[in-house]
Protein backbone atom coordinates (compact mmCIF):
# COMPACT_ATOMS: atom_id res chain seq x y z
CA UNK A 1 0.00 0.00 0.00
CA UNK A 2 1.29 3.46 -1.25
CA UNK A 3 1.85 6.38 1.58
CA UNK A 4 -1.26 8.29 0.30
CA UNK A 5 -3.49 5.22 1.26
CA UNK A 6 -2.01 4.54 4.54
CA UNK A 7 -2.59 8.44 5.27
CA UNK A 8 -6.58 8.17 4.07
CA UNK A 9 -6.98 4.68 6.00
CA UNK A 10 -5.70 6.47 9.09
CA UNK A 11 -7.33 9.48 8.80
CA UNK A 12 -10.43 6.95 8.27
CA UNK A 13 -9.64 4.72 11.56
CA UNK A 14 -8.96 7.78 13.73
CA UNK A 15 -12.04 9.84 12.49
CA UNK A 16 -14.16 7.53 13.19
CA UNK A 17 -12.95 6.61 16.73
CA UNK A 18 -13.14 10.85 17.31
CA UNK A 19 -16.74 10.45 15.78
CA UNK A 20 -17.93 7.71 18.46
CA UNK A 21 -16.58 9.86 21.26
CA UNK A 22 -18.55 12.77 20.39
CA UNK A 23 -21.78 10.36 20.33
CA UNK A 24 -21.35 9.44 23.30
CA UNK A 25 -20.77 12.96 24.86
CA UNK A 26 -24.02 13.83 23.21
CA UNK A 27 -26.01 10.25 23.98
CA UNK A 28 -24.87 11.81 27.99
CA UNK A 29 -25.81 15.18 27.68
CA UNK A 30 -28.62 14.77 30.26
CA UNK A 31 -26.65 12.42 32.65
CA UNK A 32 -25.54 14.18 36.07
CA UNK A 33 -21.98 14.46 36.47
CA UNK A 34 -21.09 13.42 33.35
CA UNK A 35 -17.35 14.58 31.89
CA UNK A 36 -17.30 15.69 28.20
CA UNK A 37 -14.43 13.03 26.20
CA UNK A 38 -12.41 14.22 23.67
CA UNK A 39 -9.57 11.96 21.75
CA UNK A 40 -5.69 13.12 21.75
CA UNK A 41 -4.14 12.29 18.27
CA UNK A 42 -0.63 12.45 16.73
CA UNK A 43 1.47 11.65 14.11
CA UNK A 44 2.68 8.12 13.73
CA UNK A 45 6.42 9.18 14.45
CA UNK A 46 5.36 10.87 17.66
CA UNK A 47 3.99 7.90 18.67
CA UNK A 48 6.76 5.66 17.82
CA UNK A 49 9.43 8.00 18.96
CA UNK A 50 7.59 8.25 22.47
CA UNK A 51 7.71 4.31 22.65
CA UNK A 52 11.69 4.02 21.55
CA UNK A 53 12.85 6.50 23.28
CA UNK A 54 13.00 9.39 25.45
CA UNK A 55 15.39 11.25 22.98
CA UNK A 56 13.90 12.15 19.90
CA UNK A 57 17.08 12.60 18.39
CA UNK A 58 17.58 8.45 18.90
CA UNK A 59 14.19 7.81 18.10
CA UNK A 60 14.29 9.77 14.64
CA UNK A 61 17.84 8.14 13.32
CA UNK A 62 16.29 4.45 13.73
CA UNK A 63 12.92 5.62 12.17
CA UNK A 64 13.11 8.79 10.46
CA UNK A 65 11.25 12.23 10.81
CA UNK A 66 9.06 11.67 8.18
CA UNK A 67 5.01 11.10 9.08
CA UNK A 68 2.23 10.32 7.23
CA UNK A 69 -0.37 8.94 9.39
CA UNK A 70 -1.99 9.86 12.35
CA UNK A 71 -3.34 7.63 15.70
CA UNK A 72 -5.22 8.21 18.13
CA UNK A 73 -3.18 7.77 21.12
CA UNK A 74 -5.19 8.26 23.93
CA UNK A 75 -8.90 9.91 25.23
CA UNK A 76 -9.03 13.13 27.41
CA UNK A 77 -11.70 14.44 30.11
CA UNK A 78 -12.60 17.50 30.59
CA UNK A 79 -13.64 17.25 34.80
CA UNK A 80 -14.42 21.28 34.24
CA UNK A 81 -17.73 21.89 36.88
CA UNK A 82 -21.11 21.52 35.16
CA UNK A 83 -23.85 23.90 35.77
CA UNK A 84 -26.08 23.64 38.51
CA UNK A 85 -29.71 22.19 38.22
CA UNK A 86 -32.01 22.79 41.33
CA UNK A 87 -34.47 19.23 42.03
CA UNK A 88 -35.67 19.54 45.53
CA UNK A 89 -35.33 16.00 46.04
CA UNK A 90 -33.55 15.23 49.58
CA UNK A 91 -31.27 12.20 47.56
CA UNK A 92 -30.16 14.44 45.24
CA UNK A 93 -26.98 16.10 46.02
CA UNK A 94 -24.18 18.07 43.88
CA UNK A 95 -20.34 18.35 44.91
CA UNK A 96 -19.36 22.53 44.70
CA UNK A 97 -15.73 21.93 44.25
CA UNK A 98 -12.91 19.24 44.07
CA UNK A 99 -13.89 15.73 45.06
CA UNK A 100 -15.59 12.59 43.85
CA UNK A 101 -18.53 10.40 45.21
CA UNK A 102 -17.65 7.18 45.90
CA UNK A 103 -19.70 4.14 45.06
CA UNK A 104 -19.16 0.23 45.36
CA UNK A 105 -19.45 -1.23 41.76
CA UNK A 106 -20.09 -4.69 41.35
CA UNK A 107 -17.23 -5.41 38.92
CA UNK A 108 -14.75 -2.66 39.92
CA UNK A 109 -14.66 -2.38 42.80
CA UNK A 110 -14.92 1.04 44.22
CA UNK A 111 -15.47 3.88 41.57
CA UNK A 112 -15.37 7.72 41.71
CA UNK A 113 -18.01 10.14 39.89
CA UNK A 114 -19.72 13.53 40.04
CA UNK A 115 -23.05 11.71 39.36
CA UNK A 116 -25.07 12.91 42.86
CA UNK A 117 -28.87 11.45 41.23
CA UNK A 118 -29.11 9.05 44.05
CA UNK A 119 -32.33 7.11 44.91
CA UNK A 120 -32.87 4.57 47.88
CA UNK A 121 -33.09 0.66 47.28
CA UNK A 122 -35.61 -1.49 49.17
CA UNK A 123 -33.19 -1.87 51.84
CA UNK A 124 -33.07 1.72 52.32
CA UNK A 125 -29.35 1.82 51.23
CA UNK A 126 -28.24 5.29 48.97
CA UNK A 127 -27.72 4.03 45.73
CA UNK A 128 -26.41 5.36 42.23
CA UNK A 129 -29.09 3.16 39.85
CA UNK A 130 -27.17 1.15 37.47
CA UNK A 131 -23.88 1.97 39.26
CA UNK A 132 -23.65 0.32 43.10
CA UNK A 133 -23.95 1.50 46.63
CA UNK A 134 -23.00 5.15 47.50
CA UNK A 135 -20.00 5.09 50.62
CA UNK A 136 -19.64 6.92 53.76
CA UNK A 137 -16.02 7.76 55.21
CA UNK A 138 -15.58 4.49 56.42
CA UNK A 139 -15.65 2.98 53.25
CA UNK A 140 -19.00 1.37 54.18
CA UNK A 141 -22.67 1.16 52.64
CA UNK A 142 -25.09 4.25 53.55
CA UNK A 143 -28.50 3.22 54.72
CA UNK A 144 -31.25 5.25 55.21
CA UNK A 145 -34.55 4.84 57.56
CA UNK A 146 -36.24 7.11 54.41
CA UNK A 147 -35.90 9.99 52.34
CA UNK A 148 -36.23 12.65 55.10
CA UNK A 149 -32.75 13.42 56.01
CA UNK A 150 -30.47 16.54 56.07
CA UNK A 151 -27.32 16.97 54.38
CA UNK A 152 -24.39 18.99 55.58
CA UNK A 153 -22.19 21.01 53.25
CA UNK A 154 -19.17 18.96 54.58
CA UNK A 155 -20.99 15.60 53.69
CA UNK A 156 -22.30 14.69 57.26
CA UNK A 157 -25.88 13.32 56.81
CA UNK A 158 -28.44 14.17 59.52
CA UNK A 159 -31.88 11.77 60.12
CA UNK A 160 -34.06 12.08 63.14
CA UNK A 161 -31.49 14.77 65.03
CA UNK A 162 -28.61 12.42 64.54
CA UNK A 163 -26.08 12.26 62.59
CA UNK A 164 -25.97 9.00 60.59
CA UNK A 165 -23.16 8.84 58.16
CA UNK A 166 -20.61 11.32 56.59
CA UNK A 167 -20.60 10.84 52.66
CA UNK A 168 -16.70 10.01 51.28
CA UNK A 169 -15.88 12.58 48.95
CA UNK A 170 -12.47 12.07 47.82
CA UNK A 171 -10.08 13.28 45.41
CA UNK A 172 -6.98 11.90 43.70
CA UNK A 173 -3.79 13.60 42.82
CA UNK A 174 -3.72 13.59 38.97
CA UNK A 175 -6.63 13.73 36.75
CA UNK A 176 -4.77 11.77 33.65
CA UNK A 177 -4.94 8.78 36.12
CA UNK A 178 -8.28 8.16 36.43
CA UNK A 179 -9.75 5.66 33.97
CA UNK A 180 -13.68 5.84 32.56
CA UNK A 181 -15.23 2.18 33.48
CA UNK A 182 -18.46 3.23 32.40
CA UNK A 183 -20.80 6.63 31.78
CA UNK A 184 -19.60 9.18 34.52
CA UNK A 185 -17.74 7.11 36.98
CA UNK A 186 -14.00 6.51 36.80
CA UNK A 187 -11.46 4.05 38.65
CA UNK A 188 -8.83 5.72 39.91
CA UNK A 189 -4.94 3.81 38.54
CA UNK A 190 -3.03 5.15 41.43
CA UNK A 191 -6.01 4.88 44.47
CA UNK A 192 -7.92 8.18 46.09
CA UNK A 193 -7.43 10.05 49.02
CA UNK A 194 -10.05 11.97 50.81
CA UNK A 195 -10.76 15.38 49.78
CA UNK A 196 -9.64 18.28 52.06
CA UNK A 197 -12.03 20.44 54.39
CA UNK A 198 -13.05 23.38 52.70
CA UNK A 199 -11.85 22.37 49.21
CA UNK A 200 -15.66 21.03 48.55
CA UNK A 201 -19.53 21.87 49.67
CA UNK A 202 -22.14 19.55 49.16
CA UNK A 203 -25.44 20.76 48.23
CA UNK A 204 -28.39 18.94 49.12
CA UNK A 205 -31.65 18.55 46.17
CA UNK A 206 -29.35 20.32 43.46
CA UNK A 207 -27.86 18.09 40.72
CA UNK A 208 -24.76 18.73 38.75
CA UNK A 209 -25.24 18.92 34.91
CA UNK A 210 -23.34 17.51 31.94
CA UNK A 211 -20.75 19.98 31.25
CA UNK A 212 -20.63 18.52 27.13
CA UNK A 213 -21.69 21.89 25.31
CA UNK A 214 -24.17 20.56 22.06
CA UNK A 215 -22.80 23.66 20.58
CA UNK A 216 -19.12 22.53 20.20
CA UNK A 217 -19.98 18.82 20.52
CA UNK A 218 -22.06 19.18 16.96
CA UNK A 219 -19.48 21.68 15.23
CA UNK A 220 -16.68 19.22 16.04
CA UNK A 221 -19.30 16.29 14.45
CA UNK A 222 -20.10 17.72 11.35
CA UNK A 223 -16.53 18.49 10.90
CA UNK A 224 -14.88 14.92 11.52
CA UNK A 225 -17.59 13.68 9.42
CA UNK A 226 -16.70 15.78 6.68
CA UNK A 227 -12.82 14.56 7.48
CA UNK A 228 -13.95 11.10 7.14
CA UNK A 229 -15.91 11.32 4.04
CA UNK A 230 -13.00 13.22 2.47
CA UNK A 231 -10.40 10.13 3.96
CA UNK A 232 -12.83 8.01 2.21
CA UNK A 233 -13.12 9.70 -1.28
CA UNK A 234 -9.14 9.74 -1.31
CA UNK A 235 -8.73 6.05 -0.44
CA UNK A 236 -11.39 5.62 -3.27
CA UNK A 237 -9.07 7.74 -5.96
CA UNK A 238 -5.54 6.10 -4.72
CA UNK A 239 -7.28 2.44 -5.39
CA UNK A 240 -8.29 3.82 -9.00
CA UNK A 241 -4.92 5.21 -9.27
CA UNK A 242 -3.46 1.49 -8.47
CA UNK A 243 -5.93 -0.30 -10.84
CA UNK A 244 -5.02 1.57 -13.30
CA UNK A 245 -1.09 1.47 -12.79
CA UNK A 246 -1.68 -2.59 -12.41
CA UNK A 247 -3.49 -2.63 -16.04
CA UNK A 248 -0.88 -0.27 -17.64
CA UNK A 249 1.62 -2.33 -16.67
CA UNK A 250 0.49 -5.34 -17.26
CA UNK A 251 -0.79 -4.43 -20.57
CA UNK A 252 3.25 -2.68 -21.50
CA UNK A 253 4.67 -6.03 -20.30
Amino acid sequence: MDRGSYAAAAGMFSGQKAINVLANNVANVTTAGYKSQSTVQSTFAEYMISRMSTNPRIAEAEIGAGAYITVNDGQFTDFTQGIFETTNRTVDMAIQGQGFYVIQNANFGQVLTRNGQFELDAQGFLTLPGVGQVLNNGGQPIQLTGSDFTVNPNGTIIQNGAQVAVLNISTVANGDELTQVGEGYFQAENGFQPAQAGSFSLLQGILEKSNVNMTDQMSDMIARQNNFTSCTQMLKIFDKISEIASNTIGRVG
